[in-house]
């Protein structure tokens, strides 16, 4: 028996992945319960991102 197990995203998965999230935010298939801790999650995502974008001249995200 082989048991599968999940690859970690590589940088070509986020944007889809992100996309997939953001379809699950936009038709409530994730509870207003769990936001906070989403938040609590793309908060240090964020602030990673802008810093790498101060440096490298990526768009900004706001």
């Amino acid at each position: 028996m082989q048991v599968r197990v999940p690859l970690a995203p590589t940088r070509r998965d986020w944007p889809q992945l992100l996309a997939e999230l953001t379809g699950q935010l936009g038709d409530g298939r994730v509870y207003d319960r769990d936001l906070p801790g989403l938040a609590r999650a793309l908060e240090p995502m964020l602030q990673a991102y802008r810093r790498r974008a101060r440096l490298t001249g990526a768009p900004d995200v706001r």
